[in-house]
């Protein structure tokens, strides 16, 4: 089961990214836990809905005592390696002494390493002497009681803040690497996150649907067998019977958003109440404080992508969250696309790949695919990619063998293997994106850094590969 799946990949990121905190730590490098100031900050607002958390140390330099804080819902978070009670009691001290009980009602400890099996309560009462409720049990917190409570969320919540914490391992770990290298030679690095343009205009108004008529119609036109289907797709239905066949809107009570202008799409005015129609500006719905708006203005943003990306032979996989490359024409066994890393080259896409004992038979199909999420970076938008493999039996549905398919693929892949898909994926949604395009794709992201580290292998690795397909 996916659920099942993506608790396993959740406790296997957080050993791992406790185990870095560990090493890190223990060698006295404490400059690593300051990546988790603010690489924490999306997992604490989900998981102790607080959508107000900032990292005060950006308000003021070495805020003195605690590190992130939501002044609307008053809770605040120490960020740190230490376990020790010592640690705990001076942060209360600190707590007490410059009188934020005026401005927060409960306070975190979170250590980034594994906290000790119990606190003195009474120890710590008599720093607070009963001023602020703070239980051991409860406010002290290590990434082990994150991921408890990440368990109790819904699916969907669990494959983003697996998301995050793949992004807060991945820090981690270049941060060591960095820290074991001499210093003071510039390099350029190469990151995952492409730029993004984004339409300037939201376009929203009150679903107006004539269920019935549209069941009845579907049931003739496309073959609709459930008797009652769910909003969701009794809107795209109601769409395609229009004549509009599109995927970039979202629906959330009983309204649908989309860049998309209604009065240029007839099929958008046929299923709204025309005297609901406005007009938003992003950040109404991106910078709300609301979680659930900013993450419907994410998933309007995959959505758009998905119309876009559906002209160049990339389809969408609902069952693997996933885009993934398609054969130009159902003939075709082999798909490769020219692209231009460090020199002109070729790189195999889709491939048929037939039975070794009957080759008349196809074994499977195997895709290039790809996750694109959103981050706003100081009010610029960012796709991170996220490039992966997708194995099918008939184009579309996933192989049986998907799961073993896919870690043989991997066993086969290096860190610049996987660089090189990014730089990739990246090079076609830059070079198929125009203007008029509701998202446009600017280049990769690249940041100067400093450190005597030896690229030559590696650039030497990158053009190796690029003039060859993967391994079969």
């Amino acid at each position: 089961m996916r659920q099942i799946e993506i608790e396993n990949q959740l406790r296997e990121v957080v050993s791992r990214l406790m185990t870095e905190v560990d090493l890190a730590t223990d060698q006295g490098r404490l400059d690593v836990n300051l990546i988790s100031e603010d690489a924490w900050i999306p997992i604490l607002k989900e998981v102790y809905q607080c959508p107000n958390l900032i990292n005060l140390n950006r308000k003021q330099k070495n805020f003195p005592g605690i590190d992130l804080g939501d002044e609307q819902d008053r809770v605040a978070f120490q960020v740190t390696a230490s376990t020790d009670i010592e640690k705990v009691k001076s942060t209360l001290e600190q707590f007490k002494k410059r009188n934020y009980k005026n401005a927060f009602d409960e306070l975190f400890i979170f250590t980034l390493r594994k906290k000790q099996k119990s606190y003195s309560q009474e120890s710590i009462g008599r720093v607070f002497e009963g001023e602020i409720n703070f239980v051991a049990s409860k406010h002290i917190i290590d990434p082990g009681d994150i991921l408890a409570a990440i368990t109790e969320l819904r699916l969907p919540a669990q494959e983003r803040l697996l998301h995050e914490f793949r992004m807060i391992l991945g820090d981690v770990e270049a941060k060591i690497e960095g820290l074991n290298s001499p210093e003071n030679v510039p390099y350029i690095l190469v990151s995952n996150l492409i730029k993004i343009t984004i339409p300037d205009t939201i376009y929203v108004a009150e679903l107006f649907l004539k269920e019935e008529a549209i069941i009845e119609r579907a049931k003739k036109e496309f073959g609709l067998t459930k008797k009652r289907p769910e909003k969701q797709l009794l809107v795209k239905l109601a769409l395609r019977l229009a004549g509009t066949d599109l995927d970039g809107w979202v629906i959330h009570e009983n309204r649908i958003f989309s860049f998309y202008n209604f009065d240029d799409e007839p099929g958008f005015r046929s299923i709204v109440d025309t005297g609901t129609l406005e007009e938003l500006q992003p950040e109404d719905l991106s910078e709300h404080s609301l979680i659930e708006y900013q993450n419907l203005f994410k998933y309007l943003l995959k959505d758009t992508v998905k119309d876009q990306l559906k002209l160049y032979h990339i389809a969408w996989s609902k069952q693997q969250r996933q885009f993934y490359f398609l054969p130009e024409d159902n003939e075709s066994s082999i798909r490769k696309i020219e692209w231009i890393g460090k020199k002109a080259a070729k790189r195999t896409v889709y491939k048929r790949n037939f039975q070794t004992k009957d080759p008349s038979k196809i074994a499977f199909h195997r895709h290039l695919s790809f996750d694109l999420s959103f981050l706003d970076i100081s009010f610029e938008w960012y796709a991170i990619i996220t490039p992966s493999w997708y194995f099918t039996w008939n184009l579309y549905r996933k192989n049986r063998f998907h799961d073993d398919l896919l870690s043989r693929q991997k066993r086969l892949e290096h860190n610049h293997s996987v660089r090189n898909l990014v730089r990739f994926i990246a090079y076609f949604l830059t070079h198929n994106t125009s203007q008029t395009d509701k998202i446009y794709f600017g280049g990769l992201e690249e940041f100067q850094c400093f450190s005597q580290i030896s690229l030559e292998g590696d650039e030497q690795s990158y053009d190796a590969e690029e003039d060859v397909d993967d391994a079969d």
